[in-house]
This record gives structure tokens, sequence and C-alpha cells, in this order.
């Protein structure tokens, strides 16, 4: 009876441990899944991923061109005041008031009223900085840092930008100058930290929320910067948001700082064949080698997880004439970069704006940016993934540095051609499906694909699975309570959902969801597996609609939920479902039947 007893014990035990071991190991494997390949990445704040401005605006010309900009049915996230902020009668001509802690306070004399309307319309607002205080017209502020021994040099600045220079071709004079002393604050100082974040506090507290920081791209200026929206942005709640130049990247903690642009470019096509004149002061990068500085795997800026670009590029040239087909080509291949920001030189009176160029560019400028809008859901899937997976958003492609994937189910074939209307593209082995047209292609041959104007060459796989979302004119204002889910059948497939709060960072914490949804190819028919959500976040709701929009020639018979047919129609070779209510935590298949 004690032997029985004691194998009966055992067994017991043994089920107990089996038990436990599963139990912890399924631990481990979602603690795994959690992981970040990348923990050097800090993802901006959702709102980050919709459509950015600058300008050199003061207070009633920035509500101004906000007012246009949802009068032209744009979108618009963010909006931020270049360096004419702190100086804005003179052109931002300096050296008074760079940097005196103050601003201008005569062109904008509310401040607050101007923020508060950014945050009424889920606009977030910034303003242009950098990292030195000039003495002249500054001395009282110049004499407080250099007395607590704050600053890590001082100099004479010969340079004429801000500097008794009234225009951004400031490099380009001839005229001698006297220079002024400078001191470069010393960011490696925590006490001098202490005390510029000190000094800056204010303007966060009026209502700005992000910064672009021009001159440096130096890690612990970029540092210090972000740690001011972090901490004192009124919008961010933990997550903050500046724009730095590309460099900096001594080191992977330069990541934990985003975002950074590609500098000051040239609005022309190349470099290689000029079609207008350049103060040389410019940086030799126009549209194609601007493409190649994201898609260029050879060059360092290609690393950068979140970067954007002056769309429509920074210096327009020694003219008064903007190319406009060269704006539209920039601003299609701009839609798919990480991030997406309107900004030129003050010279250009249209200051990049698509209204002010064309009516053809006004449209075509709604046409992209709304759907990059609704692409929110597939966008900051990636951007998730890019810390989880050490995967950019922009991947290049072997053999051509021109060509990319935008996530794993957009290749973008951009046009960087004067005049072109057709390019050639090599797609990857498989069968492929051009985005405008639903036409099938077969990859691993060169093909000839029209590219009119309004067209950036765009392809998806077969296999492919696309979550989109309504059109929302800012991120913020929008949701993903209702899915429009595009499938592309021919081939299996998956795509992993990734949703947060977008705005605090239990992220770090692994505190986001991942749906799974999978596409599987059958003889007659296939299925979409929408899988049930794992992990949860702070205001995530446990029901949502969804619709299936199925892109493919076959003509359809009907598309089931546990045997009801939810098909709606099919209109050549796109159908879509009704809407379909879903609960998270439950498995849902659509299977779409062939006739």
């Amino acid at each position: 009876m004690k032997s029985k007893k004691n194998i009966f014990l055992f067994l017991i035990l043994l089920i107990t441990h089996q038990f436990i071991y599963a139990g912890v190991n399924k631990q481990n494997n979602e603690m795994k899944d959690t992981l970040p390949a990348d923990s050097n990445i800090v993802l901006p704040p959702a709102w980050a991923f919709g459509i950015l401005y600058g300008g050199y605006t003061n207070q009633n010309q920035t509500i101004a061109r906000i007012q246009n900009i949802i009068k032209h049915n744009y979108p618009i996230d963010a909006y931020w005041i270049d360096s004419w902020f702190w100086s804005f009668a003179d052109k931002g001509s300096g050296p008074k008031k760079y940097i005196d802690f103050v601003a201008d306070t005569v062109d904008f004399p509310h401040r607050k009223i101007m923020w508060d309307f950014m945050r009424k319309n889920n606009i977030k607002g910034g303003f242009w900085i950098w990292d030195c205080i000039f003495q002249k017209g500054n001395e009282d502020v110049f004499n407080d840092f250099d007395s607590k021994d704050f600053f890590r040099n001082k100099y004479i600045e010969y340079n004429l930008w801000h500097n008794n220079s009234t225009t951004t071709a400031m490099f380009q004079t001839e005229e001698k100058h006297e220079g002024t002393l400078c001191g470069n604050i010393d960011f490696n100082n925590p006490e001098a930290v202490k005390y510029f974040k000190q000094k800056m506090k204010p303007f966060f507290d009026e209502g700005a929320d992000f910064l672009k920081l021009d001159r440096t791209p130096a890690i612990e200026v970029c540092k210090t910067m972000f740690e001011l929206s972090q901490e004192y942005g009124k919008e961010t709640e933990g997550r903050g948001f500046i724009l730095s130049h590309t460099g900096g990247q001594e080191n992977e903690t330069y990541k934990r700082y985003p975002a950074k642009w590609t500098d000051d470019t040239r609005s022309d096509w190349t470099i290689e064949k000029p079609t207008k004149d350049f103060n040389s002061w410019v940086p030799r990068v126009a549209f194609k080698e601007n493409v190649a500085m994201f898609t260029d795997s050879t060059k360092k800026s290609s690393k950068i997880p979140f970067l954007a670009n002056d769309l429509g590029g920074f210096d327009m040239g020694k003219t008064d004439v903007l190319d406009e087909e060269l704006y539209i080509r920039w601003m299609e291949f701009s839609m798919f970069t990480p991030i997406v920001e309107v900004f030129s030189q003050p010279e250009n009176i249209t200051s990049n704006m698509a209204f002010a160029i064309s009516e053809r560019a006004d449209t075509l400028f709604k046409k992209y940016s709304h759907l990059r809008m609704k692409l929110f859901p597939y966008i900051y899937s990636y951007s998730h993934r890019v810390r989880l997976e050490s995967k950019q958003m922009m991947q290049s492609v072997e053999n051509n540095p021109y060509d990319y994937f935008f996530g794993n189910e957009m290749y973008v074939a951009p046009v960087y051609e004067q005049f072109a209307v057709k390019r050639n593209v090599t797609l990857p082995q498989g069968n492929w499906i051009n985005y405008w047209t639903n036409e099938t292609l077969q990859g691993g041959e060169k093909l000839e694909i029209d590219a009119p104007i309004n067209q950036i060459p765009l392809f998806v796989p077969q296999g492919a699975i696309i979550p989109m979302r309504n059109y929302y004119s800012s991120i913020e204002k929008g949701n993903n309570d209702t899915l429009f889910i595009h499938i592309y059948p021919g081939n299996s497939g998956t795509f992993t959902l990734i949703e947060d709060d977008g705005t605090s960072n239990d992220y770090l914490k692994g505190i986001f969801a991942k749906t799974k949804i999978h596409l599987i190819k059958r003889d007659k028919s296939d299925q979409l597996i929408i899988k049930p959500v794992a992990g949860e976040y702070n205001g995530m709701k446990m029901e949502r609609r969804v619709k299936i929009i199925v892109h493919q020639s076959k003509k359809i018979k009907s598309i089931t939920i546990n045997k009801k047919n939810v098909f709606n129609f099919q209109i050549g070779n796109i159908a879509e479902t009704k809407y379909c209510q879903l609960m998270k935590d439950k498995t849902t298949i659509f299977s779409i039947f062939y006739k």
C-alpha cells in the first residue's frame, strides 16, 4: 500500500512539475516575444507618424497657415516655428536674441494663445533651438552662464548665421564681419544641463511640446533637448520628440532621441546634372541623393530608425521659380518614409505648401497625405518592429540603391529623373500586384512600369496583408476601432498588428498589444485568420469593426464567418465584405470561396 501511495504521489508531483514547467516555458516565450532586439531604440509618439510642418512664421502667420492647411483638407499633426521664433522682425539676423531664453515677445505677443489654438486642433507645437549663446545683444545671459562655468568653450564666431545675417544664404556674402564672442554650452556638465532646462521650461509651460535642434547632432545635446520635450512637453505623457541633423551616430545611444532629418537639401533633381545654381554653402544633396540617404545601405544615414526629410527640398536655389514636377515627385516619395515633414527656406514664397504651388500639386498632396494617414496601423506596427526586430522601416534592395521596401508589404520605386513617365523596376522573385492598377506582375525580371506624374510606382506581393483605418486629419483624432484589412491572395502571408497608447513609455515595459493575422492559400478558397489579441495597453477596447478588402482577379462566390455570408460586393479586381464586429479575445476566421 505504501509503495502504491508513493507511486501515486510521484505521479502527482511529476504532473504538477510538467504544468509548472509548461507555464514557465510559455511565460519565457512570451517574454522573448516582447524583449527588444535593439533596446537603444525609443519610439516617437504616435502623432509623429502623421504629417509635420515647419515655417518662418510669426504668431498670426502661424495660426493663419494652420487654418489654411486645415481649409485645404490636409492632415496636420505638428507645426514648429523655425529660427525666427527668437527674432522675427529682423528675419533672425541676430546676434541679439540668440539665445536669450526670452525669444520674440513682439511678433509672438501671446504665445500661450498660439499653443492653445494648436492643442485644440490636436496639433503639437514646437520651436527652433541651438546649443550656444552669442554675447553681443545677450550680455546678461551670456555672463550668467559664463560666471557659472557652464560653457564648454568660448571663441569668436565669424560665421554670419544669426550673426548679423538676414538671409539663409548667409555663407555666400563677401561682407566682412568683426565676429561675435560665442559660448558653447557644456551639455556634458549635469549642472549646466539642469540650469539650461530651468531656463527653457517656461516655453513648455506656455504650451510648447517639442524642439527642432539646429547646428549640432551631438548626442549630449540631443539628449538634453529630447528630455526637455519628454519632461515638460504638454502632450507627450512621457514620450519626447525632437528633430535633429543626421550625424551624431558615434554610438548607438543616438537612437534614444528621435528623430532626425536629412539636413538642408537642394530643391533640384540631382547634383550630377543641376538645373539651377546654388550658393556654395548648401550641401551637395538634391532629390536623388536625398533618396539614397534613406535607401542606400552603404550610407550611414540609412541606419537611422526614424528619418525625415524636408519634403520638396530646403533651398530652392538662385531662382524664384519652383519646379512643380520635382515637388510632386519628392512629395510622393516622402509619404513612404518613416517621418513626414514639410519645410523650406524662408526665401521660398510657397513654403513648400502644395496649395501655393499648383492645383495639381494640391490635389496630389491630398491624395497621398490621406493615404499616409489611413496607413497608420501599418506604419506604426513597423515602428515597433524596428525596436523588436532591429529591422528598418525602409529596407534597402540589393543592387538597387533607389528602390526600397516600406515594411515587408510595400515595394516603392521613386521617380527621381526629370520628365520621366516610366520607371524600370526589377521586383524580387514571386508574383506582385501593382498597387494602383491591381495588375499582376512577375518578379525576377526587368519591367518597364508606367509612372505618370500622379503615381509613384508601388507594388504589393501576393500574400500581403495591409491594415488601414479611416482617414483622420491628425493621428490623435483617430483610432483603430474600425480597420480595413487589405489582402492580396495568391500566396500565404502573415502580418502582426502592434498597438499601444501612443503617448506613454509603457511600451518599454512590454505594455502593448499584438494581433497576428494570417492569410492561408487554399485550392479553391482562402482563409483569413485573425488571432486573439496578445497583451494589452491603457485604454484598449475589446471590440472593433473590420472590413476585409480583397485584391485579386478571381470571381468571389462568398465570404463567410461561421457559415454566415458577409460578402458585400465585387467590382473588377476588388471585393469587400460588410462591416464585421469582432471580439479581440477570440479567433475570427474569414473563409473566401471562389466561383
